[in-house]
């Protein structure tokens, strides 16, 4: 089982895949062994069948149903029936779903919606790829889907890497198949990273790559199952979702005659068959025709953009059993390298139990490597109707049953449809490391009698604890029961911001340029000394190149370092620490990426206009503030800024700020008054 070896958020564990069998509930009390609540047997999911028609049947099928599509020669027209079928990798997930609503109980019918919608036209949809002779489309769907909710968010535009999540996914599911359950696992976890670190290679047995992470996942949601219908209340559904949530991973039969040869229009298919393949829907339209009437979803697909409508297709509503699954994304979060996410459920959400029917606790006690805050509890919800209360303990007393003690934080509230969640809470407690903390969150779903999540599969931490009354805890592993509760906390260490500058460089404190610095690099660091004197700073920072840094100055002491990574190796060093990362594109654009913020260079605008980072971190109980633009102007604007107390103290309250320069008056100098902050945070 391989493991992902860039850098993430929390705890990791190596797991082996057990046994496929799958007990979905059990209920569980002190004494008793399990009462075992089997889930119904799954049936095998047959390969999918592909008919192998030519060209002209097709395009008689088509005539003779009077299909408003059209169809021809495609890259798959090549492809034999297995090679077809090997492309089509929706395995439906390991749990049984049946329970779950299309409709949420508690929220008003939503309003009419608009006759046509495309996300396309908005610029939320980033371009259609190829998966190539790999069954990765729903690692496509899945990415798709993240990079979608991003922009929604107001975030940049990504090329996020599905080789990463293809590769390194901890049920080491490949080209052989997956679900958004296993994408949804893997995100929370440790985010996406960007195509160009880990390029696609389509194929199984490829190495994780050390990356850097721009956004992680921190909600999701099912939509629904059965909703591939005609019905319009069902098409309401999920129009309903996109109109919320942006772009849905849906599930359809692509095994449909004529559909890998599809060239544009609307495609239809009516004879009901097993879903196999998913893609993501992006819009609708009411207006478009087909042979059972109007109406269309407006798809992007995973086969490159020389298939269908430039990678997309449309499909009536309800024909290829399009939509008999349906989920969405609900919530990203950039990258911060303060935070730490604890947790033990490492394949996520896998069954659910009961201690008490429909109302049963559940509890996770973790030991947390740093000191800092304790922000977000996270947990998955098995239901539609789940009423959670969390509790945070800082005491575990006796030996199973255990009592918690030393209420730190509680709250309360409600969730209306099965998925992912992360509440912030309301009072954050101090968490130390090494002092151990109990999450203990109410699992109420009214609707649903086994309403506590958890993960079987070993490794078992034996952190896990459930109580019906929320009194009396017992410990599942030393009862016998190999669960760990999915149940998860998100710290943060504490940070200085520009209120702390420039007190924090004012001892065992050094400037950093590379060896072969720009000399503005240098006069930069003058600028900035400047300011550290004004602010009160009376032992100026000592200069250094970083190969002159000794390793004690480098490992202890407060670093300024000034000029970008590719003449200064500290910059570049921090800069994966912290989380900074860009895209080059030579001679087209140059793009800055921290904390989910970006800011852009069009370098046909360069030397006229550059653009610059100032961070200001903590790395072990040390300062470090990196000043760096993509040429000297930017890394120079950067420093003028840094060296005027009434420009920095304008934002004492942030950590990062992103700025541009332009030469306005022409004469290739950086004056203050040519410096403006984009982003700060």
């Amino acid at each position: 089982m391989k493991e992902p070896i860039h850098r993430k958020m929390g705890f990791s564990f190596v797991f082996l895949m057990m046994s496929l069998s799958f007990f979905f509930a059990f209920s569980i009390s002190g004494d008793p062994g399990p009462q075992v609540h089997r889930a119904p047997e799954r049936a095998p999911v047959p390969p999918p069948v592909i008919v192998p028609l030519t060209l002209e049947e097709i395009r008689e099928m088509i005539r003779l149903n009077r299909y408003n599509y059209t169809v021809g020669d495609t890259w798959l027209s090549q492809l034999s029936p297995a090679e077809m079928a090997s492309l089509l990798g929706y395995v439906p997930p390991r749990m049984d779903l049946s329970h779950l609503s299309e409709v949420e109980s508690d929220r008003a019918p939503p309003p009419p919606p608009p006759s046509a919608y495309d996300y396309r036209s908005m610029g939320m949809v980033t371009p259609p790829k190829d998966q190539r002779n790999c069954g990765s489309c729903w690692c496509f769907a899945g990415t798709g889907m993240f990079e979608s909710r991003i922009l929604i968010e107001g975030g940049p535009e990504y090329d996020l890497s599905e080789e990463n999540v293809l590769s390194c996914n901890i049920f080491n599911a490949g080209c052989s198949g997956g679900n958004d359950f296993i994408v949804t696992t893997y995100l929370t976890k440790y985010g996406g990273s960007l195509e160009s670190c880990a390029p696609y290679d389509g194929t199984d047995g490829t190495p994780c790559a050390d990356c850097d992470i721009m956004k992680r996942l921190c909600g999701w949601r099912i939509v629904g199952s059965n909703l591939d219908s005609e019905d319009p209340a069902k098409i309401l559904v999920v129009k309903d979702a996109l109109l919320r949530f942006g772009p849905v991973f849906v599930s359809m039969n692509a095994s449909a005659p004529g559909f890998s040869l599809y060239t544009g229009g609307v495609f239809e298919y009516w004879v009901n068959g097993s879903v196999n393949h998913t893609v993501l829907i992006v819009g609708w339209d009411d207006s478009l025709v087909h042979s059972h009437g109007t109406g269309a979803w407006i798809v992007k697909n995973s086969w490159g953009t020389s298939w269908g409508e430039n990678g997309y297709f449309k499909i009536a509503y309800g024909s290829a059993n399009i939509c008999e699954y349906v989920s969405a994304f609900t919530c990203t979060a950039g990258y911060d390298y303060r935070e730490t996410l604890y947790y033990y459920d490492e394949h996520g959400w896998q069954g659910s139990f009961y201690s008490n029917e429909y109302d049963t606790w559940g509890a996770v006690r973790f030991v947390p490597t740093e000191n800092g805050a304790l922000e977000r509890v996270e947990f998955w919800a098995v239901d539609d109707m789940l009423n959670y209360e969390i509790y945070v303990y800082d005491t575990r007393s006796g030996s199973s049953p255990y009592t918690f003690s030393g209420l730190l934080s509680s709250q309360s509230g409600t969730v209306t449809k099965a998925g992912y969640y992360s509440v912030e809470l309301t009072t954050k407690p101090q968490i130390t490391a090494g002092d151990d903390f109990i999450v203990a969150v109410r699992f109420n779903t009214p609707n649903f009698q086994y309403p506590v999540p958890f993960d079987d599969y070993n490794p078992i931490s034996g952190q896990s604890y459930s109580s019906s009354d929320g009194s009396t805890w017992y410990n599942l592993s030393q009862e016998g029961h190999n669960w760990d509760i999915g149940i998860r906390a998100v710290t943060q260490q504490p940070v200085s911001t520009f209120a702390d500058y420039p007190g924090v460089f004012s001892t065992n404190s050094y400037f950093v340029v590379g060896n072969n610095a720009y000399c503005t690099d240098v006069l930069g660091t003058g600028k900035i000394s400047f300011g550290l004197a004004a602010g009160g700073v009376t032992e100026n920072p000592e200069g250094r190149t970083h190969t002159i840094l000794t390793t004690t100055e480098h490992d202890t002491g407060n670093l300024i370092p000034v000029g970008g990574p590719a003449i200064n190796p500290v910059a570049d060093e921090f800069d994966s620490i912290f989380g900074i990362t860009f895209e080059y594109y030579a001679g087209v654009s140059f793009e800055i990426f921290c904390e989910g913020e970006s800011i852009y260079l069009d370098l046909t605008q360069y030397p006229s206009e550059d653009i610059c980072i100032v961070y200001l971190g903590n790395e072990s109980s040390r300062n470090v503030m990196l000043v760096w633009g993509y040429g000297w102007q930017g890394s120079y604007a950067g420093s003028t800024f840094m060296g005027d107390p009434l420009t920095w103290q304008t934002y004492q309250d942030a950590h990062m700020l992103m700025l541009r320069w332009t030469d306005s008056n022409a004469d290739g100098l950086v004056q203050m008054s040519e410096i403006t902050v984009e982003v700060y945070a």
